[in-house]
């Protein structure tokens, strides 16, 4: 009979202690997940890359890419909405396979944003062959508090080409 516990004053701080450090751990787990969103034009950029208009050409041999094994390919892109493009991603659907090849396509900003209602180039660095299709997803810039980031659209915003060659 002279078992003795731990007095309900120290067994309710104990409690206590536990479930505090347990609500901070969770708290930054989840402010991870919570983290400001990047802002276009005062809302959010996802919002922006469904506005984000845009026509694509892929030009088999550009002038304008030439190297000293020849030209290169290269994707001509036209604004046509109100949101100016700061870059693209380029994704080649191999029809054969099934892949998806980013790697030599990757990523591809301009020497500026293409405002509304202009166009611009990007050299692709190789020349691409026909039979495959590509999806060019916009890229754009927002702003995330204080500092400026480029933003690459989800897939599905991007638009898709079939490109059959010469």
């Amino acid at each position: 009979m002279n078992k003795r516990g731990i007095t309900p004053l120290i067994a309710t701080a104990l409690l206590i202690v536990i479930v505090v450090v347990l609500a901070f751990i969770v708290f930054f787990w989840a402010r991870g997940f919570l983290t400001e969103s990047a802002q276009k034009n005062d809302r959010a950029v996802e919002i922006s890359c469904a506005n984000a208009k845009f026509e694509a050409e892929i030009i088999q041999s550009a002038s304008n890419c030439q190297t000293q094994t020849g030209r290169n390919s290269a994707v001509d892109i036209n604004n046509l909405g109100n949101i100016p493009i700061y870059g693209i991603q380029v994704l080649e659907y191999n029809p054969t396979t099934g892949n998806v090849n980013v790697e030599p396509l990757a990523e591809h900003t301009f020497t500026g944003t293409i405002t509304i209602g202009k166009s611009a180039s990007v050299c692709l660095g190789r020349t691409v062959a026909g039979g495959n299709s590509f999806k060019i997803v916009p890229k754009l810039l927002a702003q995330r508090e204080q500092t400026k980031i480029v933003y690459t659209c989800p897939e599905n915003s991007g638009l898709g080409i079939d490109y059959q060659g010469i």
